[in-house]
């Protein structure tokens, strides 16, 4: 039995010991990734690309829509993939976190949106936990990515972080979980272009509560792709700051263990040095002895 593909702390891509799920904001899971780094291979993060995104509808009230990632694995060849979930959430003052579908107040003003993402691991670690989630669901769209235009977890995690400033509170009628999975849906496709068509069972699904047509997103989304250059540039400059830490961090380290390694040769040295100075010392007192004794004996004759 071949060893399953290593993983990462903000993609999994197996649960051996069972569901383990993880779920952060976009915007420290955007972080959390950014300061990654592998001493050999950089930031992985920016290896895994997106396989396929699905956009999901709930059935029971009040329809709550999300959207599915599926990442591919950073080494060639490697069929392994990691599930994420992202959707909008709402968090009243003092309040644990709800899941957006609970609809509230647009007039409320403790009303901060929750935009984050839950690591499942594989897609088979996922489906039950999913079931158990959002049950009942469907899905509405699927849009493959090909590999030459599939964007990276990290660009994936920026686009998001964008979307959730682009309008950070939670609003009943304007940006609820339905704005964000079709911004956030919109906004991918666009920004990373494929020949390929969405493969839509219930497209007019998206966006609508019981029917009703919650607002179109398009300005938004173009919002978000006329910031994108300019943000992942700043990632792209993280990125550079995280290696020069690092970097500067294993030369500080080469140079600790050389220093260190070059006391103990000359403690080595120094030893060598007394036990041959001791060794010269006892030959030479062994030789006086020896005349000495020598000279006694001639004297004696």
């Amino acid at each position: 039995m071949s060893e399953p593909p290593p993983g990462l702390p903000a993609l999994k891509f197996h649960c051996p010991n069972g569901p383990d799920i993880n779920s952060a904001s976009v915007l420290s899971w955007c972080s959390s990734m950014a300061d990654s780094w592998d001493e050999t291979q950089g930031n992985l993060y920016a290896k895994c690309v997106l396989a396929r995104m699905e956009y999901h509808k709930c059935g029971s009230h009040p329809e709550h829509e999300f959207l599915l990632f599926f990442f591919r694995h950073w080494i060639d060849g490697c069929s392994a993939q990691a599930v994420v979930s992202t959707d909008r959430a709402v968090q009243r003052q003092g309040c644990s976190f709800k899941q957006s579908s609970e609809l509230v107040c647009p007039s409320s003003s403790d009303t901060n949106a929750y935009d984050s993402v839950s690591i499942y691991g594989s897609p088979r670690d996922a489906a039950p936990q999913l079931q158990v989630r959002y049950t009942p669901y469907s899905k509405l769209c699927i849009f493959d990515f090909p590999t030459s235009s599939a964007p990276s977890a990290l660009q994936v995690s920026t686009v998001l972080s964008l979307v959730h400033r682009q309008a950070p509170a939670y609003q009943l009628y304007e940006n609820q979980c339905y704005w964000f999975s079709s911004t956030v849906w919109g906004s991918l496709k666009e920004l990373f272009h494929s020949d390929q068509d969405s493969e839509c069972g219930n497209h007019h699904a998206r966006g609508h509560y019981r029917g009703v047509a919650l607002g179109s997103p398009t300005k938004d989304i173009e919002a978000v792709c006329a910031a994108y250059q300019s943000e992942w540039q700043k990632m792209l400059g993280t990125l550079e700051q995280v290696k020069s830490h690092h970097e500067a961090k294993e030369a500080k380290n080469r140079h600790k263990l050389r220093m260190e390694f070059e006391v103990e040769i000359e403690q080595q040295k120094a030893e060598i040095e007394r036990v041959r100075q001791a060794k010269v010392g006892y030959s030479q007192q062994t030789w006086s002895s020896f005349v000495d004794g020598t000279i006694s004996l001639g004297r004696r004759n």
